[in-house]
């Protein structure tokens, strides 16, 4: 019976999944080709420029990311990544706001509908009706995440993957450096210059699987929300409302240091796949937040994420089975 109810699961949500998986494939090609124009033309100017004046490249950071621009930086992955390294450019990706956004959506939307949403539409009387016990919903709502969780995940690393084969290889353009060179009043030799650029994306799996550990942690703690809630509106609000402070507080916290406690008790800052990706770097250190950037203990983003979401499920469980469920309007 628990496949029976999953399989159900499954297909109530196979269409809004298509959608979802369609849209992070579509966007993570053309990031790659975002990625291609900004490695190979844009910061190659800048760059040329710079050393063709004997400055250091990096003061086009500093200008970039002054003032406001510290807030994109620090949702960015902050200053360890690299704008001008296609790795770098392209582990963005992960962390840009569609893709986070579409993740905490389906995450917050799927589950906020698994108990308050069934009560909601007064469709939870019906479906106990059948010889299901409470703790097989669950199991089945368990199962689906395990099911869709990767699917979003593999069409980003997909996405990426034809969009690397489509464009091509990531050819550096210099003719608007050598049109303005050759504008200058006064000539200067061009530095040396590569021609193109290395392009690896094999370990993004490494990223996508920190994407999978924060969507599942969404889920979880939405349907610990969902299992207390009988209104799939008031369940969704709450949710959202959390992980836009969960957001906050590590964006805050990366640019306020009398902010920065706050910190581990956001999921966000537990979400790097950038260090994943580019580092094979699992772990984060609390000191980052509660020593003024020392080294005090080091966790694993991925079980933490994982557990945090396990602890939901489990929390979800306890609440579901115990309580009263109310009659449908």
């Amino acid at each position: 019976m628990t496949f029976i109810l999953y399989r159900k699961l499954l297909r109530d949500v196979r269409i809004p999944l298509l959608v979802v998986c369609l849209i992070v494939a579509i966007f993570s090609g053309l990031w790659v080709k975002i990625a291609q124009r900004v490695t190979t033309e844009i910061f190659p100017f800048f760059n040329g420029l710079a050393l063709a004046q004997k400055m250091d490249p990096k003061v086009f950071d500093e200008v970039l990311f002054k003032g406001p621009g510290k807030i994109s930086q620090a949702v960015m992955g902050g200053a360890d990544v690299r704008f001008d390294r296609t790795s770098d450019f392209l582990a963005i990706e992960l962390l840009h706001p569609v893709i986070l956004a579409l993740t905490c959506i389906w995450a917050v939307g799927r589950a906020a509908g698994a108990v308050a949403g069934e009560l909601d539409r007064g469709t939870m009387e019906l479906l106990l009706s059948q010889p299901v016990p409470r703790n097989r919903l669950v199991l089945a709502h368990f199962l689906v995440d395990l099911t869709v969780i990767p699917a979003i995940c593999g069409s980003v690393v997909l996405g990426t993957q034809l969009g690397l084969a489509a464009v091509g290889p990531f050819v550096v353009d210099y003719s608007s450096l050598d049109k303005l060179m050759e504008k200058a009043p006064i000539k200067v030799r061009n530095p040396d210059r590569p021609t193109e650029l290395e392009v690896d994306a094999t370990a993004q799996w490494k990223g996508a699987m920190n994407l999978a550990g924060f969507a599942f942690a969404v889920s979880g703690f939405t349907l610990a929300i969902s299992a207390a809630g009988r209104s799939r509106g008031k369940v969704t609000g709450l949710a959202v409302l959390v992980v836009v402070l969960m957001f906050v507080a590590n964006v805050l916290g990366q640019l306020w240091s009398a902010a920065a406690f706050l910190r581990p008790a956001s999921v966000f800052f537990y979400y790097q796949p950038q260090k994943l990706w580019l580092h094979g770097d699992g772990f984060v250190d609390l000191g980052d937040a509660w020593n003024a950037g020392q080294p005090l203990l080091r966790l694993p983003v991925l079980a933490v994420l994982f557990g945090a979401g396990a602890a939901g499920y489990l929390l979800a469980l306890l609440s579901f089975t115990r309580r009263d469920l109310p009659a449908p309007l």
